[in-house]
């Protein structure tokens, strides 16, 4: 028996027809299936609606309240006193240098402070925290409490009245060490406190003190 043999383009017809229903075949699928969904249920409102994020944002983070600051206050808080003698900076002009002198007994002294004086009495008060280092009495600027703030910072206090503390007690910003007193260094004898500040056993202008950030001042 003679076997027939196929002619050479029924084979590639046969492949285009199985590929043209199989591409159909999935086009109707597709469109079927699209028409069902519900699109409204994925839109980006639908987010903003009781939707929770799977994993949540951090929230961000205050720097300030991270590393807070600790304030520098000055030594009172009356607002009747004001400043006798500036602190004498060698970069000031000569006019301020020379308001910045005191006169005692014949000689010009640079005033390595601020003299603060009052019509009357005032609190004076620990500009920051530390701990009472040195109580003493001086014939020329009279009661004289030293406070240690760090290794390399603290505050010295003169011509007080009364005095709150004694030497080791620890004192917190803003606490009352005693009152403003006299001296016998200016002819302003009353209400008076002299106040200096020492950093690396260096003077510093308490002006430019009390805006510093103690951090810097370790």
């Amino acid at each position: 028996m003679k076997k027939r043999k196929l002619k050479g383009y029924v084979l590639p017809t046969l492949y285009i027809s199985i590929m043209v229903i199989l591409f159909v075949t999935i086009t109707v699928l597709g469109t079927t299936l699209k028409a069902e969904l519900q699109y409204d249920d994925l839109s980006v409102n639908a987010l903003k609606k009781d939707a929770e994020p799977v994993i949540s944002e951090p929230a961000e983070i205050d720097k300030a309240e991270e590393n807070p600051v600790a304030t520098i206050t000055k030594p009172f808080t009356s607002e009747k006193v004001t400043v006798s003698k500036s602190y004498y900076d060698m970069k000031d002009d000569e006019v301020t240098q020379q308001n910045s002198l005191v006169y005692y007994e014949n000689t010009y002294l640079q005033n390595s402070g601020i003299l603060y004086t009052s019509s009357e009495a005032f609190d004076v008060n620990a500009v920051y925290e530390g701990t009472v280092t040195n109580v003493t009495t001086d014939e020329i600027l009279g009661n004289v409490i030293e406070i240690t703030h760090n290794t390399n910072l603290k505050t010295v206090y003169y011509s007080l009245g009364e005095i709150n503390l004694k030497k080791d007690d620890h004192v917190n910003t803003g606490d009352i060490i005693g009152k403003s007193g006299d001296n016998n260094l200016t002819k302003e004898k009353d209400n008076c406190l002299l106040f200096e500040v020492y950093y690396n056993g260096s003077s510093l202008d308490p002006e430019e003190f009390y805006t510093m950030n103690i951090n810097d001042l370790q």
